[in-house]
Formats: C-alpha cells, sequence, structure tokens
C-alpha cells in the first residue's frame, strides 16, 4: 500500500507516494538535496531548476557507471563460476 510523504527538496515541499518505508523516502531526499547542494557550491547556477537538472545529471551519470560495474562483476562472477566448475570436473 502506498504511503504519502511530505519532502522538503532545496527548500521546496513535495507531496510523494510510495512503496517504501520513511526511512527509505528520508535517505531519498536526504541525497538528493545534498546533490543539489554540491551542485551549487561547484557552479554558477543559480536558478532552481538549473541546479536541480545539473544535480539529476549528476546522479543518472553515478547509476550509469553503478550498472555498468555491476554488469561487469556479473559478467566477472559468471567467468569465475564456470572456471570453478571445470576445475571440480
Amino acid at each position: 500500500m502506498k504511503k504519502v510523504a511530505e519532502l522538503k527538496i532545496y527548500g521546496h515541499k513535495l507531496v510523494v507516494r510510495s512503496d517504501e518505508g520513511e526511512d527509505y523516502i528520508r535517505a531519498v531526499e536526504h541525497y538528493l538535496n545534498h546533490k543539489i547542494e554540491e551542485v551549487k557550491e561547484t557552479t554558477k547556477a543559480v536558478s532552481t531548476l538549473d541546479l536541480a537538472l545539473l544535480a539529476a545529471l549528476n546522479i543518472t551519470g553515478e547509476v550509469i557507471k553503478t550498472k555498468e560495474t555491476l554488469e561487469r562483476l556479473g559478467r566477472k562472477s559468471e567467468e569465475l563460476a564456470q572456471l570453478i566448475d571445470r576445475r571440480l570436473e
């Protein structure tokens, strides 16, 4: 069942519905606010929209790199499992 949560993202209130628990929702809220602050400190962007979009681009880059790493580790894990199987035969 979806729960309603009120978030505060860079000073803006936002109401969301989520299946996730309160701790997870607060962690997401904190992470996004942190990423927006990082962008604010390293760029000349001043509009809230620009800061949010730049933070979204940075987070998207992190997600893509993480997916690539997981895929690479999955392939390596499969290779190692096959090597172990061959050695045990």
